[in-house]
């Protein structure tokens, strides 16, 4: 079967490579006026003669002789264009052709003309849903939408458009005129919504208003559909109506599905950007509203416009447009159907003799628990019979008169197993059951189950629909769809409910979160969160349609936290024994000797710096000094300084840490917690091998494993080999120049982190470690691998923090690759050295050399050394394997021999001086993250354009939008150059943009493709904000405001 999409669903901004331009006829005066009302020439103003007069001027023809009267020349009026007039014209004098008199034949199409005036009605609606919100997610897109009150500055469009979340767009017009517009209504359930622009700020163009005329939906008329198909800006489809009474489609779960109402069908062939689109017979009425499509196929389904048509004189009369509802979905079955689940005879034949031509009625299809319909006995099944005193088997007079009896409680007849039953039913507003405002708090967006969702799962609805399950509840482990049932014990049935809990919780304060997902009620998951208050803001966004914006609210911070060990200093009078745990026991002395030394690692991740993929890491450390706290992890759980940092001891006691050095290659950090606040519990530091870790070792294999405790497994050292990560786009960090292993075990791929110990005397071997970078078979976006470290790289770090000084460890700028001997041989290795090589790696598994693969754009040695150079030789003694350069850590310079185009060479290379840190500072713009490039682009760059480096972009933002991507380097803002943070801060503040809210950004890409680029900037939801590096903070980093 087909898969159904809605109609823009394919369009995310498209970058046309040609733009189609429809002018209307100029008019042009003709030779005689037109002749006053009621004369005796009204018959020369025939549309057979209007159209025949019209198409000779378009065409530029004389009159052909005939043997028929001259026809006179008509006036239309000078205020009006031959498209204009020609919509007076009755609809039975056209055909395809142009008109229904095949004498005198035009070769021109009169929807031809209906098409031009048509054009300057649709507008191309390009917009951003800034956050994600009911079934749709955060996206930049485009679609199509038509003017209906150029006065009033009206644009129909569809929901899925206009959005149920906070919307910000432009609608482009025809002559490529921009206006800014914002949502004035979206309909609670079907699929039509009302833009607004101000009329005066359309300059130039000559704004048409199309005129809906629902009543002309029939099948078999011609039609055409005018949009922005496949994002080409315009198009014009054609088509026939095939059906009228079609049920909607379904979309599936979680996305915006219409109900109750008929849809319109027709072969048209659309795709995606064409939602929204005029449905226009020939007269250039819209008689539909283009909604979606099936893939794979041309069919295409229309909204039919009877209940925008008064939702649209609603508004135009500035009155509100009151939507009523019993919470059931009814779906129109055929009688056939409706016999089979128990249509009674008697009631078919009423049914048939009240309207000849009705073949089906309404079924229920979905009651929702708890709604009207369902308190008042209505089941699935049920067969609507009728309303009060009228028969209803159709949507338009079902809707028509639940939209007039809000508050009101109607006599409805159904039938159910061949009886007709008489229900009472409460009719409730639509809008009282409509979400019209969300949290937005710890990275995470949630607002009140919507009408939407709980009736495609047919649930009350109830309960605080997690809409971004993202930060500080992070509760994707449900699936999609979840619902939270209570919050720190509080049942918490609405958003408000909601809010008054967590707005009391204290800042880091733990919490149990219960929740399920919509897609299998049936299983409740618990989760402990931890409250963030010091990173974001806690914002209620309240609609407005009056202005478009979505209020915001600042919730209040939180209380101060009691005295607790968390907030205890070490020199209190404060008794910790309570924070004293004990280890559990092994029976394995191997095993035992380790537990003492091993804690579980969490970190949190606030904002996507340096295209880290995932906001939380949890993973196994290990203590390399108990005394100072010291703890060695995989920088695949800790990357980089920039978050929320734990420990946990015994899976019975979390303690805040710090990261206190990054290895800027190798894939290990050390962060640190304070010793006092572990109370008396037995840690132990671990005992570092000073061995290498060589293929056949037997090693225990220790980590903890998520819901499954400490694991630990024999392993055997199956291949010690030079390191291979791909590199990733965008770059993210990356271990490079070591050697790793592999262990022979297929549990190991089951840990992403653990430690590896000697399985006869407990000596630390090595640190089993995790890289999350692209696939190496190319399909995946990014893969995780495994791979042991040997402990002996955590020496020189550890051994300098044991004595209290900060690491100074100096790198050589430059990634190697490992080519054989043969293959420099072939490369101009000449016989005397290629003896010293063999004889250098006799005892050797691989008789291999170092050579350079890239060399860091801005490394101190990028000036010396270069890309496909053979290291032979540093300072006087061959190399040739990574270890070999471990020796540079504190030397400021090395003297290398190099084979550099068949020519041996020496060089004197400088190294580069890293302390062990890494982004410093951020600043967040347009929804965009921009950072100093961190190590791994200088690695893969070949030059910085500047250091305003874009890590990432936030679905649904300015940035996003305007395809501002990571792996970008921002080099202006308008004019003004930006080298560096400093400079684009200061352009910023002095950013003023144009009249229409746009503001350019010249950019250069890690391809150094450069690109101008502009974005409509919205500081009220993506604010600029600056976060810097600040020790004397309580988190560590300092926010700024940059907005007024």
């Amino acid at each position: 079967m087909s898969a159904l999409q809605t109609s823009d669903q394919a369009s995310s901004v498209a970058d046309s490579s040609s733009e189609l331009e429809f002018n209307p006829p100029t008019p042009v005066p003709l030779r005689r006026n037109r002749p006053p009302e009621n004369s005796a020439n009204d018959a020369e103003l025939s549309p057979k003669r209007l159209l025949r007069a019209h198409f000779r001027h378009k065409l530029n023809k004389p009159r052909a002789e005939s043997h028929r009267p001259l026809e006179p020349d008509v006036d239309v009026g000078s205020d009006k264009t031959w498209a204009e007039r020609l919509l007076q014209v009755p609809i039975n004098f056209y055909t395809s052709d142009g008109f229904s008199d095949s004498d005198d034949h035009i070769p021109m199409s009169a929807w031809q003309a209906v098409s031009e005036l048509a054009t300057r009605a649709v507008v191309t609606v390009r917009f951003c849903q800034a956050v994600p919100f009911d079934t749709t997610g955060a996206v930049a897109t485009e679609a199509s939408g038509f003017v209906v009150d150029k006065a009033r500055g009206i644009i129909l469009t569809n929901r899925h458009v206009a959005c149920a979340g906070p919307f910000v767009g432009e609608a482009v017009f025809e002559n490529r005129e921009q206006v800014s517009v914002h949502t004035i209504y979206r309909d609670p359930i079907h699929d039509f919504g009302f833009l607004k622009y101000s009329p005066e700020a359309v300059k130039y163009h000559d704004v048409h208003e199309i005129e809906l005329d629902p009543s002309m939906a029939r099948v078999g008329t011609e039609i055409r559909i005018i949009g922005n198909d496949s994002g080409e800006e315009l198009s014009i489809l054609a088509g026939h109506i095939s059906k009228v009474d079609r049920n909607v489609p379904d979309f599936g779960p979680m996305a915006y599905n219409d109900f109750n109402t008929f849809y319109l069908q027709a072969a048209s062939s659309s795709s995606g950007g064409s939602s929204g689109s005029p449905v226009i017979d020939i007269r250039g009425n819209a008689i539909g509203m283009q909604t979606a499509g099936r893939n794979q196929s041309a069919t295409d389904f229309f909204m039919p416009l009877d209940r925008v048509k008064r939702a649209l004189q609603l508004i135009q009369e500035n009155k509100p447009v009151e939507r009523g509802d019993i919470q059931v979905q009814f779906l129109f079955k055929p009688f056939d159907y409706t016999r089979r689940i128990g249509l009674s005879p008697a009631t078919e034949a009423r049914i048939r003799a009240y309207k000849k031509s009705e073949v089906g009625m309404l079924v229920a299809e979905t009651v929702l628990p708890d709604g009207p319909g369902y308190r008042a006995g209505m089941i699935a099944g049920d067969i609507l019979v009728s309303i009060g005193d009228q028969i209803v088997t159709g949507f338009v007079q079902f809707n028509e008169i639940l939209d007039s009896s809000i508050g009101k409680s109607l006599p409805v007849v159904i039938e159910r197993d061949g009886q007709e039953i008489e229900l009472q039913i409460d009719v409730e507003d639509l809008d009282g059951i409509t979400p019209d405002k969300y949290l937005s708090f710890g990275g995470a967006v949630v607002h009140d189950l919507s009408y939407q969702l709980a009736r495609y799962y047919c649930v009350p609805i109830c309960g605080v629909f997690v809409s971004q399950p993202f930060g500080m509840l992070p509760l994707e482990d449900a699936g999609e769809g979840v619902l939270i049932r209570s919050v720190d014990g509080h049942l918490t049935p609405t958003l408000d409910d909601f809010i008054r809990v967590v707005c009391q919780l204290p800042d880091r304060a733990r919490f149990p979160v219960v929740y399920y997902s919509l897609n299998d009620i049936n299983e409740i998951y618990v989760y402990v969160a931890e409250n963030e208050r010091h990173w974001t803001d806690m914002d209620l966004f309240t609609r407005n349609d009056r202005t478009g914006i979505w209020d915001r609210y600042s919730i209040d911070p939180p209380p101060s936290v009691p005295g607790d060990v968390g907030t205890a200093r070490s020199g209190d009078q404060l008794v910790l024994s309570e924070n004293t745990v004990q280890f559990t026991v092994s029976s394995k002395p191997a095993v035992q000797r380790i537990i003492p030394s091993l804690v579980q690692v969490h970190f949190y991740i606030p904002w996507m710096i340096n295209a880290f993929p995932v906001s939380r890491r949890t993973g196994t450390g290990l203590i390399v000094d108990a005394e100072r706290g010291l703890v060695a992890v995989s920088r695949s759980i800790v990357p980089f300084e920039l978050g929320d940092l734990s420990i946990t001891v015994a899976e019975s006691l979390t303690v805040p840490a710090r990261v206190v050095y990054l290895h800027p290659t190798l894939n290990f950090a050390i962060v640190q917690y304070d010793s006092w606040r572990l109370g008396n519990t037995p840690v132990e530091s671990a005992r570092l091998s000073s061995k290498r870790v060589t293929d056949g070792d037997q090693l225990l294999l220790h980590a903890y494993i998520d819901k499954k405790g400490l694991c630990s497994v024999k392993a055997l050292v199956s291949l010690v080999e030079p390191m291979g990560i791909p590199k990733h786009t965008p770059p993210r960090f990356r271990s490079i120049n070591a050697d790793w292993f592999k262990l022979d075990t297929r549990d190991a791929q089951k840990y992403n982190t653990g430690v590896l110990t000697d399985s006869s005397d407990g000596e630390v071997c090595g640190l089993w470690v995790s890289y999350i970078g692209d696939a190496s078979d190319g399909e995946d976006t990014s893969s995780e691998y495994f791979y042991g470290m040997d402990a002996r790289l955590l020496l020189p770090v550890v051994g300098k923090l044991r004595s209290d000084t900060v690491p100074e460890i100096c790198i050589l700028g430059v990634e190697f690759t490992t080519i054989s001997l043969i293959e420099a041989r072939h490369l101009g290795l000449d016989q005397a050295w290629a003896g010293r090589i063999r004889e250098h790696t006799r005892a050797m598994r691989h008789r291999q050399l170092l050579m350079i693969s890239r060399v860091a754009c801005d490394s101190m040695c990028s000036s010396t050394l270069e890309p496909l150079d053979i290291v032979l030789e540093m300072d006087g003694s061959v190399v040739t394997q990574n270890e070999d350069f471990y020796s540079i850590y504190g030397m400021s310079s090395v003297k290398l021999t190099v084979l550099r185009n068949m020519k041996v060479i020496s060089v004197e290379a400088k190294t580069d001086q890293d302390f062990g840190t890494d982004t410093q500072r951020i600043v967040q713009w347009a929804g965009a993250i921009m950072h100093e490039p961190h190590l791994a682009v200088r690695q893969q760059c070949r030059k910085l354009p500047s250091k305003v480096y874009v890590s990432y972009s936030a679905y649904g933002s300015p940035a996003y939008a305007a395809d501002l991507a990571p792996t970008s380097f921002i080099t202006h803002v308008g004019d003004v150059a930006t080298p560096d943070l400093d400079s684009f801060i200061i352009a910023l503040r002095d950013l003023s943009a144009s009249d229409d809210g746009f503001t350019y950004v010249r950019i250069v890409g890690i391809d150094m493709i450069p690109e101008v680029i502009s974005l409509k900037l919205n500081s009220h939801y993506w604010p600029t904000i600056e976060i810097v590096r600040d020790r004397a903070v309580e988190c560590g980093w300092n926010r700024i405001h940059h907005d007024s």
